[in-house]
């Protein structure tokens, strides 16, 4: 007996440190990466130009209310005006009715890259202009920032961006590969300007190298347990749909229902599928964890390092905030209920909506048949609610030059940044690109932190100056470099 516990405490003290050493060592930090001096920026320009295009409203409302057309044309005035080397020297197609496809030709025969960002912003709610600090379409310049509807999402990247371009016409630089810029102008309620550019790509055979959109940030304070400024960038985005649950009724008097009403089945419906979420992938967030290295805190390394052994501990750990859950299953979220006209009729028909952010690897195929499973009810119909869905992107290499030279690039501009992947959950115009893109990121050289993340799409948007300056440095970079991507 004593030479059985005796093994069986060698075997634990070899096992603990294997965990350990495997902890220890997962992760580790890259080697420090030279720096070279800071770009010099005409900084009061670059925010003045920010600052006018949040004043033209170009607001996407969805739904039956078209693009407001004056506000467009007058955005693109703006821009010619502001960026007369870009629009005179470059190619420009209007695609779509507003959406612009600029071609910088290229002295080389190399594949063609491209960089997204969209004109539109979503509106502001109803009321909650008085909330705002300043007004959101005024683009105010104020204690660092430069505040307003679109500041983050999206037209500080397209301003960035043609910043970036605008400056490197004027020293006479010449890519060594072709560019395309595509700035659509209805991200924000699915993109068709997007679709319409890919589309006239791909009837011209253009295949692209490397695509960069929107997507990730410099976050500062949004990862639990990690100091610093992290540079998430998405190598993927989650796929979209959205099911009808439908049961019928009989209806009548409610002083005699059934057994279940037809609301109530659908209740039951929602409830299995609460209950029984889809499985979990945690590679994903394995990713990020190893490339922060010894930024991440050395309990997370351990456990991350060990999945083999604390892999249902990662899985409980992560389900329990939604934002770390996000990014190691398909979501589901019901979101709208339908039944009945009056409290004292049973319903003849019931319906809810629910909501699926699809991981890669799952499908809208495989959520539909993992839905109809696992309600498991003949009296329930399960349909798509819309045709607004789409399959999760291709998962870009994290080893390729592209995602090597861009992570190079963020920490030359800013050396104090750790730069991890990250699944972006939301949707992004890059999906749009799929057959024509080898290689799709979503990243913009903007920093957030939450004050800054809950104004996209909310009160107070607004972007830092400092970052704004920061992101037309890195897209200079990128394109001065585009021959390495």
């Amino acid at each position: 007996m004593k030479k059985l516990l005796a093994g069986a405490l060698v075997a634990l003290i070899l096992l603990c440190a294997v965990v350990l050493l495997r902890g220890w060592q997962f992760g580790a930090d890259a080697p420090p990466l030279e720096t070279s001096a800071s770009l010099n920026w005409d900084e009061a320009r670059a925010i003045a130009s920010l600052s006018a295009a949040i004043q033209i409203p170009t607001v996407s409302r969805g739904g039956d209310q078209p693009p407001d057309a004056a506000a467009f044309a007058a955005f693109h005035a703006f821009l010619k005006e502001r960026y007369p080397r870009v629009f005179s020297q470059l190619e420009v197609e209007v695609v779509a009715g507003q959406s612009l496809l600029l071609h910088w030709p290229a002295s080389g025969e190399q594949t063609p890259i491209m960089f997204l960002a969209h004109q539109d912003v979503v509106p502001v709610s109803g009321g909650s202009e008085e909330e705002w600090t300043h007004p959101p379409f005024a683009g105010v310049v104020a204690d660092g920032f430069i505040w307003g509807r679109g500041a983050l999402d999206d037209k500080g990247s397209l301003i960035s961006l043609l910043e970036a371009a605008e400056r490197l016409l004027a020293e006479g630089f010449v890519p060594e590969r072709a560019i395309y810029f595509g700035f659509g102008h209805d991200e924000e309620v699915g993109g068709e300007g997007a679709k319409a550019m890919a589309a006239i790509l791909a009837e011209r055979d253009v295949r692209l190298g490397f695509l960069l959109d929107e997507g990730g940030f410099v976050t500062k304070g949004l990862i639990p347990g990690v100091d610093g400024r992290v540079a998430l960038i998405g190598p993927a985005e989650k796929g979209y749909t959205s099911l009808k649950i439908t049961a019928r009724g009989v209806g009548g008097h409610a002083s005699m229902p059934p057994r279940h009403t037809a609301l109530g089945l659908v209740a039951r419906a929602i409830n299995r599928l609460e209950n029984n979420p889809f499985p979990a992938d945690l590679s994903f967030t394995r990713d990020t964890i190893m490339a922060l290295g010894a930024k991440a805190p050395f309990v997370q390394r351990l456990v991350f390092a060990n999945l083999w052994l604390f892999g249902p501990l990662a899985e409980a750990t992560l389900a329990e905030m939604p934002t770390t859950a996000a990014g190691i299953r398909t979501t589901t979220a019901a979101t709208m209920m339908t039944a009945g006209v009056k409290d004292n009729v049973l319903p003849h028909s019931a319906e809810a909506v629910v909501n699926f952010r699809i991981l890669p690897g799952d499908t809208v195929e495989s959520v539909i048949q993992y839905v109809t499973e696992v309600i498991d009810d003949p009296h329930i119909e399960v349909s798509l609610y819309s045709d607004f869905s789409n399959n999760p992107s291709k998962l870009a290499p994290l080893n390729s030059s592209g995602f090597k030279v861009l992570s190079q690039l963020i920490r030359q501009v800013r050396p104090d940044t750790t730069v991890a992947p990250r699944l972006v959950v939301g949707a992004t115009d890059a999906r749009h690109f799929e057959e024509i893109s080898d290689a799709s990121y979503r990243f913009l050289g903007l920093e957030v932190g939450p004050d800054e993340l809950a104004g996209m799409h909310g009160t107070d948007e607004r972007v830092s100056t400092a970052s704004f300056i920061d992101s037309a440095r890195l897209y200079y970079l990128l394109i001065k470099h585009s021959v390495d991507l």
